[in-house]
């Protein structure tokens, strides 16, 4: 049998090879600007701005990832409001988003809206599904419809009519969120954490669950990242947040720590919105 240790120097002299760092997986923003039409169901074509955030996982390099790894990709959205009054998190967008280069990988972007107030742009935020970029090569992200299912509200919190719409890019049929380069190398490392969930909220803060597989090595902690900064270093699946801020949203990851002090990559983004103050 292999041992860990060896597998691991294996990996190392692989990286080396290919120039890459080996380290905790991070994540590189990304900036992109495009015009939309949106067809909204009160049956009104308004032309709105758009802008894509997030960042593309550092896996094993900038904007690298193992073939033999789900790579999971950051999205945050900006909307020109097609909405009077508030809006809560209760609304949503999906962001049609595919893969070219060696091979075409459909994928979805599921986001949540945070709550806003009467602002001339919309923020949602969320992820792209798991991308397995098999075979190895270079892999551009392409973003495009966005169909959104918006529940506004009026100041005073009393329900107003629901607007769904359907927006299409304004030249071509995408926008390039950006570039994967995917290596045919397997990184030995802890296994990142799944199902994270929110299972309570207040004003101020939040508790969160999650689960792990068991690893070669027993695990020491894990480390709880909110918006990129980690905030808590648990023994136990499960954290409670505090000090957030009301209506605020968050997006939080998790990372397990073993006992020789390597790191799993991140766990896939949650997006949650704390509660009215």
């Amino acid at each position: 049998m292999t041992t860990p240790a060896r597998t691991a120097l294996v990996v190392a002299a692989a990286l080396a090879l290919s120039g890459i760092t080996a380290g905790t997986a991070t994540a590189t923003g990304v900036d992109v600007v495009g015009s939309y039409t949106c067809v909204t169901s009160t049956g009104q074509s308004v032309p709105v701005g758009v802008h894509f955030g997030g960042g593309l996982p550092d896996d094993v390099g900038p904007n690298g990832v193992s073939y033999a790894q789900a790579a999971l990709v950051d999205l945050d959205l900006d909307i020109t409001s097609l909405v009077s009054g508030r809006v809560d998190g209760d609304s949503t967008a999906v962001v049609e988003a595919w893969t070219s280069g060696p091979d075409k990988k459909q994928a979805l972007g599921r986001l949540r809206f945070a709550a806003t107030h009467d602002t001339p742009w919309l923020h949602a935020a969320g992820g792209l599904d798991a991308l397995h970029l098999n075979p190895a090569g270079t892999y551009r992200i392409h973003l495009g419809a966005i169909s959104m299912s918006l529940r506004p509200k009026a100041s005073d919190g009393s329900a107003l009519p629901a607007v769904d719409a359907r927006c299409t890019p304004g030249t071509g049929d995408s926008v390039v969120l950006g570039s994967l380069q995917s290596f045919g190398l397997i990184a030995d490392r802890p296994l990142r954490p799944y199902s994270l969930a929110v299972t309570s909220t207040t004003a101020t803060t939040a508790t969160l669950t999650w689960e792990a597989n068991r690893w070669w090595m027993p695990t020491a902690y894990y480390e709880v990242y909110v918006n990129n900064t980690v905030v808590a270093k648990p023994v136990d699946k499960q954290v409670t947040l505090t000090g957030l801020v009301p209506d605020g949203q968050y997006r939080v990851k998790v990372v397990t720590r073993d006992t020789t002090g390597s790191a799993s990559l991140k766990s896939e983004g949650l997006v949650f919105s704390t509660d009215p103050a």
